[in-house]
């Protein structure tokens, strides 16, 4: 099967899972296909490396508002970038890696994510400090919903849109 009907095939899979209408006689080769689309995709962001290193979802660049409420109090920002682990963001302060905020996460359909979070990675550029995040509690329904996410604007940017 070629690229471009193994993409056709699953949008229409996708879609159907979207809207509540997938068989269940089709949820295995949906889940099959939803894995490797995250594997191409994290193979094309050369993510797929071996060991400590290796990530287990690709990263999307945009920017979703968030609300942390950290030790030194709330902070509203937008993510640079997030996958179905966490998400990176400015921060006005460096964080304590030992600090675990809580944060809300809101999706473009309203929906609202919330959970608590660790520090995976940070570092201070120019005034403001990068930080990375790893989603720790996110309920299952939660994870079902980022994911069913990304992979819609995943579609979207190579060109294939849910009708």
């Amino acid at each position: 099967m070629g690229v471009i009907q193994f993409i056709d095939e699953f949008r229409e899979l996708h879609t159907k899972a979207r809207q509540g209408k997938l068989a269940e006689l089709e949820r295995p080769a949906y889940m099959a296909a939803r894995e490797q689309f995250a594997r191409a995709l994290l193979n094309a962001q050369g993510l797929m490396l071996d060991g400590a290193e290796a990530r287990r979802h690709y990263r999307v660049a945009h920017q979703l508002p968030v609300e942390l409420q950290m030790a030194y109090g709330n902070v509203w920002t937008n993510t640079l970038d997030l996958s179905a682990g966490g998400f990176s963001v400015m921060l006005p302060h460096a964080v304590d890696v030992k600090e675990r905020p809580s944060a809300l996460l809101y999706l473009p359909d309203g929906t609202t994510l919330a959970g608590t979070v660790r520090v995976v990675s940070q570092f201070q550029r120019a005034d403001k400090h990068r930080a990375s995040f790893a989603f720790l509690d996110l309920t299952e329904r939660e994870c079902e919903l980022l994911e069913g996410f990304l992979i819609d604007f995943a579609l979207e940017r190579v060109g294939i849109t849910p009708p």
